[in-house]
């Protein structure tokens, strides 16, 4: 459920130990693998006539794939092991049920994503800012009352179509930063 804003306001925040967990374990999973991948196999890839930007592109799949399976796997397990009765009263935004579930899905394709997508960018630079920016950004999100915030509507208490747009737009924007500073950036090898 996340926190929710009355709560940040009066003080008395305690961090949701599972929501960060939940959003943080895809980003160990990756680290730096894809800067990795490239190292090792930049240099093969470039003989054969690879682009950089063909690279970035299949990291950016490699990226999406990894979240759909993640968000599949956590939220088909936490559907088996729970009692499916509380899925007609599950409510999200004016969606009641399995519509709701799905929206909620989307919501966490998005921000595990755009997560990875932050960490890769960063962490084609520095790895160890990569993970560190991300796990800042998730606890900056817990304790603070901007709602301009895309990882806002990560959290279903403070979920509203503009958090859900914005995270949208924000994952969009990561991606075409991701590839034009993967394209242009020197490779290392």
């Amino acid at each position: 459920m996340g926190v929710d804003f009355r709560v940040v306001k009066s003080g008395q925040v305690v961090l949701p130990v599972f929501w960060f967990v939940y959003f943080v374990v895809p980003l160990l999973i990756v680290l730096s693998s894809f800067k990795q991948l490239w190292q090792v196999r930049g240099m093969q890839l470039r003989g054969l006539r690879y682009s950089p930007l063909s690279f970035a592109a299949v990291n950016v799949g490699l990226m999406g794939l990894i979240t759909l399976i993640y968000v599949l796997l956590t939220e088909g397990i936490m559907a088996l092991v729970t009692d499916f009765s509380w899925l007609r009263r599950f409510k999200l935004l004016q969606f009641h049920g399995l519509p709701a579930l799905l929206v909620l899905f989307i919501i966490n394709f998005l921000g595990i994503f755009l997560l990875l997508i932050i960490q890769t960018t960063i962490g084609h630079f520095n790895a160890p800012l990569g993970i560190i920016i991300p796990f800042s950004l998730c606890i900056i999100t817990i304790y603070t009352t901007w709602k301009y915030n895309p990882l806002n509507s990560l959290m279903l208490l403070r979920v509203n179509k503009n958090n859900i747009l914005l995270l949208l737009v924000t994952t969009l924007l990561m991606i075409i930063v991701y590839l034009i500073t993967d394209r242009y950036s020197e490779p290392d090898y």
